[in-house]
């Protein structure tokens, strides 16, 4: 009897465990996995002064997997397999390259040298070194169909180096960069009394220009994951010179901390910059002297990021404090919110934000270079800007942003030429002047990004409605852009770039003060308008061998004279070919 319900045990244990085993196998998750995330384009961003906004869109997606487990046996043969023998030592690793060495000549005297060198990776610290020069001497023709010769040159030289520590990354780099021009432009029509006028004044107006720009920037930034607090810190050192005598010191610390608390992500941004301009009229009281004034900015916001929403919240406030009597403050929500009705596939998102831009002397005149080399730009001041759109994936290889904004700005700068009479003479000026208005801007934009096997394709466009609150034609501004850049495949060693821009029309204004005696002074505009500035840079490189390859590229291929600023039209087209070799 012991026996019967002993052996009657086992075998309902070995039923139970097969029933076991076998709903086990039946039980399948249903699901497929496929993870998608989607492109977020970049907009250029602003190491120029710009007077259309961009939008910082920074949602983080979160992939979602879908997945498939078949639990099936696999059945094993017992069998002995002979392992090969065990080679000691550590193979030789594959040699990188360390950099390469370009060189190149083109039409009107271009010459280009291009030298870029890099370590090879270590664990602790990377050293790279680049070397770059390009000039030229184009003819350009003026609205008045009289060529002038405007030299041009372009060189930069920047070392970069970057430290690993156990917990953090140090970037670094010293730079030093020189840009030569000559002041070419005059915005008269063909009148002979013009022309007489330019032969005059052409050793003095046509002057030669050259700006100075040595600098360094540090950049510290948390790498262990389980830091208390994130930070990324940077430093930035500016020193700015020219060859009329203007000098500029901009001292930047820009610091972003972030701590993690219950799925809250509790983030901080602060900067301090400080501005030392010299040689300028100072915009507070119209001296030729002296200019110190700082910039202070705070941005506390906290995150929520769920899996079809996320919210960031929070503010900005600054203050921009002279040693003179200036004094300014601003404070405006800074808000963004995106919700995934189709994950990975859709957003849409808005927000609000705002802020100032200080509008420093080194970077106003990498904005304009033919602005008066005394003039100093007051600060702008974004009130608020408001923005919305919806973004994601067509497909695996399509992603697009379709987005508008509003804004409100105060203290515009809108740049206008000008010309004097007096009883004895005629001065006219081919630099430009500043005045300031308030700007309400509305724009629509639009970005396409393709990418696929041998081709990529980045199409973006913007239209403006503009409006001042005083000023009747706002200069220099376009009511549309669009950009197209393509890159492509041709064989497997030559490849092909597309790069097509257009701008449209926009208003200038050329202000013209007359004299009637000494203590009365007449003044009018007269409202040129420009004509489509539209860029078509074709190139192409072929691969000779693993290290040798050659290029070319043709710089406004249509040959088109539009004005990039008014009376400075773009050079004619420009062919450049040469070789780089890769080591």
């Amino acid at each position: 009897m012991k026996k019967t319900i002993k052996y009657s045990s086992i075998m309902l244990l070995l039923l139970g465990a097969g029933f076991f085993a076998q709903a086990q196998s039946d039980s399948t998750l249903t699901k497929e996995v496929e993870v998608i995330k989607a492109y977020q384009p970049s907009i250029s961003d602003a190491y120029k002064i710009s007077s259309n906004p961009r939008i910082n869109d920074t949602i983080n997606y979160v992939p979602e997997f879908d997945y498939r487990i078949h639990s099936n046996d696999i059945p094993v043969d017992k069998t002995i397999n002979h392992l090969p023998a065990v080679k000691l030592g550590t193979p030789p690793r594959e040699s990188m390259n360390k950099g390469y060495v370009r060189a190149g000549f083109g039409n009107a005297w271009s010459p280009l040298a291009d030298l870029y060198f890099n370590t090879s990776p270590s664990k602790k610290t990377d050293f790279g070194l680049q070397l770059n020069h390009f000039s030229s001497r184009p003819k350009i023709l003026l609205d008045n169909e009289m060529k002038v010769i405007s030299p041009y040159s372009e060189n930069l030289a920047r070392i970069f180096i970057k430290n690993t520590f156990r917990k953090a990354l140090l970037n670094w780099e010293v730079n030093y960069q020189r840009d030569g021009f000559r002041y070419y432009g005059f915005p008269e029509s063909d009148t002979l009394l013009y022309q007489q006028e330019l032969a005059d004044t052409l050793s003095t107006l046509n002057k030669r220009q050259a700006f100075n720009a040595a600098g360094a920037k540090f950049r510290l930034i948390n790498t262990y994951s389980r830091a208390k607090l994130d930070y990324d810190l940077m430093l930035n050192y500016h020193y700015f010179w020219n060859a009329t005598g203007q000098t500029a010191h901009e001292a930047v610390y820009d610091g972003r901390y972030a701590k993690r608390i219950r799925n809250v992500d509790y983030k901080l941004a602060t900067s301090f910059e400080y501005f030392n301009q010299d040689s300028i009229i100072n915009r507070t009281d119209s001296t030729n002297n002296l200019h110190q004034f700082y910039q202070v900015a705070i941005s506390p916001t906290f995150t929520i990021d769920k899996e079809i929403f996320q919210l960031h919240a929070g503010f900005n406030a600054g203050t921009i404090i002279g040693v003179d009597t200036m004094l300014l403050w601003h404070i405006s929500p800074e808000i963004y919110f995106a919700y995934h009705p189709i994950p990975a596939i859709m957003t849409l998102f808005a927000g609000a934000t705002g802020g100032f831009n200080a509008n420093s002397y080194r970077l106003a005149v990498q904005h304009n270079p033919y602005q008066k080399e005394q003039l100093e730009l007051y600060p702008r001041e974004k009130l608020i800007g408001l923005y919305g759109g919806f973004k994601g994936k067509f497909s695996r290889k399509i992603a697009y942003l379709f987005d508008v904004d509003y804004s409100i700005y105060k203290n515009q700068a809108f740049y206008y030429l000008s010309k004097s009479y007096t009883a004895t003479d005629t001065v006219v000026n081919n630099q430009f002047d500043v005045e300031y208005d308030g700007l309400n801007q509305l724009r629509f934009g639009g970005h396409l990004h393709y990418s696929g096997t041998g081709l990529m394709v980045n199409l973006s466009g913007n239209y403006y409605l503009n409006k001042a609150k005083t000023l009747s034609t706002l200069s220099h501004l376009p009511v549309y852009d669009v950009s197209l850049k393509a890159g492509f495949e041709v064989t497997s060693k030559l490849s092909a770039n597309i790069h097509f821009s257009l701008v449209g029309k926009r208003n200038a204004i050329y202000r013209i003060y007359e004299a009637s005696n000494i203590a009365s002074v007449i003044s009018s505009d007269e409202i040129q308008t420009l004509d489509p500035l539209l860029g078509l840079k074709l190139g192409a490189k072929y691969a000779f061998s693993e290290k040798l390859g050659f290029f070319a590229e043709i710089n406004n291929t249509l040959n088109q004279h539009a004005a990039i600023w008014q009376a400075y039209n773009q050079p004619r087209m420009l062919v450049l070919a040469g070789a780089s070799y890769t080591f």
